[in-house]
Formats: structure tokens, sequence, C-alpha cells
């Protein structure tokens, strides 16, 4: 079983709409047993839909469209669509009186384009479309099944959920769902955990994807039966288990939260380059107050002093930017906030700031933990933004590292 996506958009091409109806239909489509195999982008274009469909419908059990829907004169997909599947376009009434309806419920005219909405080829199923006026389209040939869905992310998701899931699971009951296992590691590269976990001792029917994330690096197993999938994890938790952090769906931040509720510990931060970053990722995290108390973003070298303590004596001989000051910072919006653990983080994101003893990218980081305390340093690459995210997660796995035992 496999599917083919279509995603039809100007927009998509310009660069200016991030296409995440990809990744939906990918992760849903795979959990019903019928994975993505191949997708394209296209512009709204007659010729180069049907050739995109020709392309498709030849090897795919399931095709899908997306965008081109809407009444606008650009909107050209329906039409190619029928011209593909050999259909005449015809006037469906109760499309038409829906349109006029969710128009009228926000005391609004319909424009006389939106007629264009109610347009669909002979023989396709209209899946009703209660989040916006463009319906979704269904049509099936012997055990083949094509869908045009809208471009508005929560009108395709609409149409998913409500129309898509059942028809598949009807058309192909015997198709099995693609599980998938992922462990995340940090502190190895991607080039040294393959040289630890090598593609030939997976177990039969279990494949490896390797995902490079931010700072850390992610192994992703998947296949369709779970025993060798569990047998696969094993194998790879006894050769890289000092690098695990977590599983799953699991994220630093909650992770971090998890492991400091379970040990009854507090945590507090004091950022400097990161500008609160760090403090933003764990409290992005439902039910954070439970362990996380507070920290404070000390940006100048005023703060620090007049306001988190840090001596003038460290500051004039070791720089703001050094593991003296980072070390201290932990240490003393630990005293302050009266947590078990704090972190903190000091450094140089750019574009400006670097010198040739600190270049840009240049980030210490700072652990107080119950009565001892350690300093980190690391260079990360990239612009101002990729090093201050690279270090605030950093930050938050050094602490994960030290809690598991691992450090």
């Amino acid at each position: 079983m496999n599917a083919t996506i279509i995603n039809i958009g100007n927009e998509l091409l310009l660069g200016k709409t991030v296409n995440t109806n990809v990744a939906y239909l990918g992760a849903e489509l795979a959990n019903l047993g019928v994975p993505v195999e191949y997708t394209i982008t296209i512009k709204d274009d007659p010729i180069a839909i049907k050739t995109a469909l020709q392309n498709a419908w030849g090897h795919s059990d399931i095709v899908i469209t997306t965008g081109g829907l809407g009444p606008t004169e650009d909107d050209l997909s329906k039409a190619a669509i029928a011209e593909f599947f050999g259909k005449q376009m015809y006037f469906n009434d109760d499309v038409w009186q829906y349109v006029q309806s969710m128009f009228a419920m926000r005391n609004m005219q319909t424009p006389p384009i939106n007629r264009n909405q109610a347009l669909v080829p002979d023989a396709f199923t209209v899946l009703r479309n209660e989040k916006g006026t463009a319906p979704g389209l269904h049509y099936r040939e012997g055990n083949k099944l094509f869908f045009a869905l809208q471009g508005v992310p929560v009108e395709m998701m609409y149409i998913f959920e409500f129309y898509m899931k059942q028809i598949i699971a009807e058309c192909y009951p015997y198709a099995k769902p693609v599980i998938q296992k992922t462990i995340h590691t940090h502190g190895l590269s991607e080039s040294r955990l393959a040289e630890l976990f090598k593609l030939e001792e997976l177990p039969e029917g279990v494949s490896l994807a390797w995902l490079p994330q931010t700072g850390r690096v992610d192994l992703r197993f998947y296949g369709y039966d779970i025993a060798p999938i569990e047998q696969a994890i094993l194998l790879a938790e006894c050769k890289i288990a000092p690098y695990i952090w977590g599983l799953d769906n699991e994220t630093p931040a909650g992770t971090l939260l998890k492991l400091l509720d379970e040990q009854n510990d507090t945590l507090s931060l004091a950022e400097s380059c990161t500008g609160g970053w760090v403090q933003k990722m764990i409290t992005d995290v439902s039910g954070a107050s439970h362990s996380f108390l507070g920290g404070m973003v000390a940006y100048s070298n005023d703060m620090k002093i007049d306001v988190l303590g840090i001596s003038d004596n460290i500051l004039n001989t070791y720089g703001a930017v050094s593991s003296e000051c980072a070390t201290e910072m932990a240490i003393r919006i630990k005293e302050l906030t009266k947590s078990s653990h704090a972190i903190s983080v000091t450094g140089i994101a750019g574009p400006d700031g670097g010198t040739a003893e600190k270049s840009i990218g240049t980030v210490y980081f700072g652990f107080a933990a119950k009565e001892r305390s350690w300093s980190i340093k690391q260079i990360f690459s990239g612009d101002r933004n990729s090093i201050r995210h690279k270090a605030s997660e950093f930050a938050i796995l050094e602490l994960i590292k030290s809690l598991q035992g691992r450090k």
C-alpha cells in the first residue's frame, strides 16, 4: 500500500507559506497502513496538475491533491482533475445551498464567484466542509482512491478526520499501520552513532532513519511488526545507552521536568545570551510550575552585578562569557530562588561581539545541583537564532544527563 500527495499552490512555491499538510497527512496515512512514498509541489496550472496526476495514478493506491479548490480564477484544480479522469463538471445544488448558508451565518451575501465551488466532476463524491466553503472531493476506481482536499490546513484536517479515514479503512481493511519508535540521543554526532549501531544489525522487517536535530540526533525505527522493532530498540539501547535521553514523543523540557518532579527537585535559571529562551522551552510544558521556580535574564553586566550578585572581580578578570561567570551565575540564582538545581547560560550569539579568544558561538553553561557545581564550554555554529536555540536545548539536555546519572 502506498500514497502520493500532490500539493498545488503558487504560494507554496514562492516560499511564503509553509506546507504543514504533508507532515499531517504523512503521519495519519502511516497510521492507516498507507505510507506516503512520493510527494510533489506544483503551481496551480492545468498542465502541471494533469502531468502530476498521470505520474501518480499509475503507481499509487491513493492519490491526494491539496489546494486549488477556492472560488477565484487562479484555483484551477477541479477542472484539471475532471479532465484527467474524463469527467464532465455539473452544478451541485446541495453544495451551492451550503455555501450560501455559510455566508448567511456571517450576515454576508454570497459573492457570485463562489458558484464555482458548487461545480463538481461527475461520479465524484462531495465531502462537506464544515470549516469552510470549498468541499472536498472523492473518486474511486477499482481499489484506487483519489481525494481532492483543501489547502487550508484546518479544512483539510477536518475532511481527513471525518471522511477520509473511514473511506480508506473500508477500502483497505487489512492494511497494517506503520509502527514507529524513536530514540532521542545527545552528545554524539550522526556519523559516530552510525559507527556504533550499524544497519546490517537490524532485525528483518525493521528500517532505520537517522534524524539529526539541532544539536542532537534521533533514531527512528519503523516497520509493520512490533516485536522486531522492540528487538532493535533493545539492541540500540545496549550500544548507545549513555547518550539516550528520551523516547518517542518526549521533549527535552518535558523530560527534564519529569525527572525533577520524580526526584522532588526544583529548578531555577539565569540566562544572558539566550534571553529567556530556556525558560520559554520549560514553561511551554503544562505543569512546569511543579518543579520550575523561576529565573531571570541578566543580559547586561549591571544586572549580573546588581541583581544576580556576580562580583566585579569575576567580570573584570574573566569576563561575562567565561566558565567562572557561568558557574557563579548558576550558584547565585540557586541561592536567590532556593531551588535544588540551577542552570546558567552566557555567551556570544552574534552577529557581532566575537573576538580571537572568544569567537561567535562561544557559550558557557553553569550548573548547580544541590552541593555540586560545574561549567561546560561549547562552540555552536549558525546564525544568531540557531546558536541561541542550540544553546537553550543543550542546557536542558546536560542537566537531564546529570539527573539520569549519566554524568
